[in-house]
């Protein structure tokens, strides 16, 4: 009897397990009402996760009040990256245990991170010499991100059908990618101008720590699986939830044995009952199969799909990450305020935009096709700001095509990871793809503070002319060129053609 109470407690803590859950219960309309309140909900989830790439509005003020050298500075949003990259671990945690462990999970490490890095203000003649520490407060920083990121992206991903997942991740990421663009605002026009260097980076550092402990309450409030994912991918059938509960005796009388569902579903008690009707119907049949961790880590489609990834989204983080080291080298630091804001605006944009494309061209463009354009986009742009980053024209230009290719490569990337690989074990297929994004982007990120500092005067604290900077985005030209190779080697051996 105890430990039929334990269970149930358990079970109602983490509101059932994503894979064991189909809810009877709700009406056609209720569930669609909570399905819809869940997007609500990762919506702005993603908007504070997307927090993580704002670094570039306050890293001065860091530099400025702890006096490190580039190369330090480097490894703070490097280590940033590193902890948003260990998505596997909270994707394994939410294939497990679902959302709400994931979404509480999530709240400890992000509020606990963010009030160390609040406090380093108050110690700053101690971490003037302990700037690795400081960086591994930003490492737990992006770990505690990706739990909320995983659970917003993962919950509605599943919830949605087939058909709709472009728009959905998205809508999903635009919100992702616009909020660094509020954030922005909010920092120069609220923060910095009240405040000094200190004061600004630790009222902004306390700021985010509320924000993460709001947003992991609600979803782990908010956010639940409905519909169960198993072999086949189900999709809600409303009407057929209103039948069974309105008819259900005549249903078990009268219906047709070779009609009845072919798999059972357990109650949400957990006990297997041969005489209930199923509450969600297969949508089709999936062409691929679920893969172990085994088969997906010699799957050789997968590396292919994840280096396009990481060498693409590791280019786009060091440039947003040195814009305005980039700005400030070539004294257009003064439109800083403007420049921070065409990423995320056009990210943004883009990440919506070419999410209803992609479901609605899909017959005649394959997602692939898209992605290969976003990674002649980073080509291009590290060449034109490697070459004419001196002139502000040229620096918007290789800034908006740095936005479009970011929105396309983060909205598209985890839809096509889920039709190849299907959509079980998303969050840890997808985890994986962001630690090796992550570490290429420490790589990056590392060798563009080396070369800046070989490049620096020395007693100086920052580099000017755009030879500070030249070296580093070659480093980003040579990943771009690899993300080409590797999407055209994918294609190819996938027989994927420039359309359908």
């Amino acid at each position: 009897m105890r430990g039929t109470l334990v269970s149930k407690i358990l079970l109602k803590l983490t509101h059932f397990h994503a894979n064991k859950m189909c809810f009877k219960n709700l009406t056609g309309t209720r569930l669609r009402v909570m399905i819809w309140v869940g997007f609500v909900v990762g919506c702005v989830a993603k908007f504070v996760t997307g927090s993580l790439f704002v670094y570039n509005v306050y890293q001065d003020d860091i530099k400025q009040t702890f006096n490190y050298t580039q190369k330090e500075m480097e490894i703070q949003p490097s280590l940033l990256n590193l902890g948003l990259g260990v998505g596997f671990l909270p994707g394994m945690i939410y294939d497990r245990f679902g959302p709400t462990v994931t979404s509480l999970v999530g709240l400890f490490v992000s509020v606990g991170s963010y009030m160390l890095l609040w406090s380093t203000t108050r110690f700053i003649d101690f971490y003037k010499t302990a700037g690795g520490l400081v960086s591994v407060y930003f490492m737990f920083c992006g770990l505690g991100s990706v739990f909320t990121y995983m659970v917003a992206l993962n919950t509605n991903v599943i919830n949605f059908s087939e058909k709709h997942r472009g728009k959905i991740v998205g809508g999903l990421n635009c919100f992702f990618a616009g909020s660094p663009s509020v954030f922005s605002v909010v920092f120069y026009k609220l923060i910095q101008k009240a405040e000094d260097h200190a004061d600004s980076f630790a009222t902004f550092m306390a700021f985010f720590a509320i924000l993460f402990a709001f947003v992991d309450i609600v979803c782990a409030l908010f956010l639940r699986v409905y519909k169960k994912r198993d072999e086949e991918v189900y999709t809600v059938d409303p009407s057929k939830i209103e039948d069974d509960i309105n008819n259900k005796a005549n249903t078990e009388q009268n219906s047709d044995p070779k009609s009845k569902p072919e798999v059972q579903l357990n109650d949400l008690s957990g006990v297997n009952s041969q005489s209930e009707n199923k509450c969600c119907t297969p949508q089709k049949s999936q062409k691929v199969e679920p893969k172990t961790l085994k088969e997906i880590l010699i799957d050789v489609d997968f590396y292919l799909l994840i280096g396009m990834f990481s060498c693409a989204s590791s280019i786009g983080l060091v440039y947003l990450n040195n814009l305005t080291v980039i700005s400030k080298s070539v004294h257009l630091d003064h439109k800083d305020q403007d420049l921070v804001l065409i990423v995320p605006i056009t990210n943004a944009l883009i990440s919506v935009t070419i999410g209803f494309a992609s479901d609605f061209f899909q017959e005649k463009i394959q997602r692939m096709v898209i992605l290969m354009f976003s990674c002649f986009l980073y080509v291009g742009l590290t060449v034109l700001a490697m070459l004419l980053g001196d002139s502000y024209t040229a620096l918007c230009f290789a800034t908006f095509f740095c936005g479009l290719g970011t929105g396309i490569i983060w909205s598209l990337t985890p839809t096509v990871m889920s039709e190849m690989f299907h959509i079980s074990n998303l969050g840890r297929n997808w985890g994986i793809a962001l630690l090796f994004a992550a570490l290429l982007g420490m790589a990056g990120q590392y060798s563009f503070g080396a070369l800046y500092d070989e490049q620096k005067p020395e007693n100086e604290l920052f580099c000017y002319g755009l030879h500070c900077v030249a070296g580093g985005l070659g480093v980003c030209v040579g990943f771009s060129v690899l993300a080409v190779v590797f999407g055209i080697i994918l294609m190819l051996h996938r027989g994927i053609k420039l359309s359908r």
